[in-house]
């Protein structure tokens, strides 16, 4: 399955001014097998290293940290010549920080080399940064960084449906409709993936088999897999993240309101920690409220935000969500629904805006009665964003946003076609292009500085 980064590995390669690579994300996303399946597209060999458990590796990074010497060590374990021409992938590097210190040395004296590295979030936050008596640091501003992501909605069209229907969602210019024929199956193809998410296993297991009951196998043993990570690592606060891990899942299925920190057993001080240690894991997303309409935004802070998953699969599998209710969607699920299809919305404008580290907003006014979903910083505007799971009508909360600091552009996601009548500041846009979000922002830009 194409990765669209793999374009941004491309020119990574291509830059005289590279630097060794690390490639961010939350565990099982897919680095390795984008990785390895660059360097078996854009390079003559590739050198793949495992630190995970692996001693005799670890050790050759043990006496000193010159390159020669490690090349040299690495090539006999490859079983060939390391050369300017192989890609070097480190994977799990977090297992060992003194190959990924080592980093400093081949930017500053080895530039040539091609090093590529992988490793989650988790690991590379909470390794030790000791070695005997010789601290370890982390090669600051000597390595280039690309963050990989679950699969965007574009990414899942193109493996489930090919070229055509991609080429479709692609290839259709800013506040163009898509065509009508198009949109029927682009529809089915959302509920989809609101189900599948964008894990990449659990996408090939759909595509493969069309069992959905193989899919929520998979998004069990992802999330399992997350839940031994968070009992391996985070040591003495293990029990304070497992119930924010769990209780993020269960507010959503409620309301989707803010987080209320008193249901995940604590409060501000003594969950903080818990909160920031699974953003830093890439396994949730925090969206900050804010009150006003300054740019940048300016989050009230404190206890004011809500939390969602890094994937709507994970999500809907952990909510208990059926594929079943989800394609029905009638009056008793519609709720939940709506906030599975507000976490989609949060993930495509995450790849969107491609900002690692940047928190989104939503509005809500003084007295707490009117919301907007998501407020996205573009340059020096903000634009609300509603997202509607449905059918709707009138939208109060954005009504009310819209006439106290008329934006110069406003967004409706839904699963209605592109429309933005002329001389309106409102536009329609589909679900399914909110992975191209970006564009529309920026022809939104350009327009406003012609006139």
């Amino acid at each position: 399955m194409k990765r669209f980064l793999e374009d941004d590995l491309v020119r990574w390669k291509d830059d005289p001014g590279r630097k060794p690579l690390i490639l961010k994300g939350l565990r099982q996303c897919g680095k390795t097998y984008l990785l390895r399946e660059f360097g078996s597209r854009h390079f003559n060999d590739t050198a793949y290293f495992n630190f995970e458990g692996n001693k005799r590796l670890a050790a050759v990074f043990e006496p000193d940290l010159d390159t020669d010497r490690i090349v040299s060590e690495l090539s006999a374990i490859h079983g060939r010549t390391i050369t300017p021409d192989t890609l070097v992938i480190f994977d799990e590097v977090q297992f060992c920080y003194a190959a990924l210190t080592s980093l400093k040395y081949f930017c500053e004296n080895a530039p040539q080399y091609h090093i590529a590295c992988a490793g989650s979030l988790l690991g590379l936050k909470l390794s030790r940064t000791r070695r005997g008596d010789d601290i370890l640091s982390f090669p600051v501003g000597k390595v280039d960084f690309l963050k990989l992501r679950p699969m965007c909605f574009g990414e899942y069209v193109l493996a489930r449906d090919g070229e055509a229907m991609f080429r479709v969602l692609a290839d259709t210019l800013p506040y163009e409709p898509l065509p009508e024929s198009a949109m029927m199956r682009l529809d089915t193809l959302l509920t989809e993936f609101i189900c599948v998410g964008g894990m990449p296993e659990a996408v090939h297991a759909w595509i493969s088999t069309g069992s959905m009951e193989a899919v929520d196998r998979i998004h069990r043993n992802i999330l399992a897999s997350y839940e031994n990570d968070l009992a391996k690592h985070s040591g003495e606060s293990f029990g304070k993240i497992s119930r924010v891990w769990a209780s993020v899942a269960e507010q959503v299925a409620e309301d989707g309101d803010r987080f209320r920190l008193k249901e995940a057993g604590g409060n501000t001080s003594t969950l903080s920690g818990a909160i920031s240690w699974l953003i830093g894991a890439d396994l949730i997303r925090r969206v900050w409220e804010v009150n006003d309409d300054r740019s940048p935004p300016n989050p009230r802070g404190g206890i004011y935000y809500k939390l969602y998953f890094n994937d709507v699969g994970l999500l809907r599998s952990k909510t208990g969500m059926s594929w079943d209710a989800v394609r029905t969607n009638d009056a008793r699920t519609s709720k939940l629904i709506g906030a599975l299809t507000e976490n989609f919305a949060l993930q495509e404008l995450d790849y969107a805006l491609d900002r690692d580290g940047h928190e989104l907003c939503f509005w809500k006014n003084g007295k707490g009665r009117a919301e907007v979903d998501f407020i996205a910083d573009i340059g020096s505007s903000n634009i609300p964003i509603e997202v509607k799971s449905g059918d709707f009508g009138r939208i109060m909360g954005l009504e009310t946003y819209c006439g106290r600091y008329s934006p110069g552009l406003t967004v409706v996601a839904s699963r209605r076609n592109v429309r933005s009548p002329e001389g309106s500041r409102w536009m329609m846009l589909p679900l399914c292009l909110l992975w191209r979000f970006s564009d529309y922002a920026q022809a939104y830009d350009a327009s406003t500085r012609e006139h």
